[in-house]
């Protein structure tokens, strides 16, 4: 099982965004960012993160890969 590291919360108020960035535990180097509701209080944070991570999971599980 992975372990992701919630490193940050940006907002874009002038587009009304707002993305969560993580990182894997003992692997600094993968990182990802994630959007999550623009209104997202800090308290919802991880809950919303973990809506985020199996969105991208479902959508990942068979993608087209385009090459060079």
């Amino acid at each position: 099982m992975s372990v992701l590291i919630i490193d940050g919360l940006h907002r874009d108020v002038l587009k009304n965004r707002s993305f969560v960035t993580v990182t894997w535990k003992g692997e600094p180097e993968k990182s990802l960012g994630l959007p999550v509701p623009f209104d997202c209080q800090l308290d919802d944070l991880k809950a919303e993160t973990e809506k985020a991570v199996k969105a991208l999971a479902k959508e990942l599980e068979a993608p087209t890969i385009e090459g060079p």
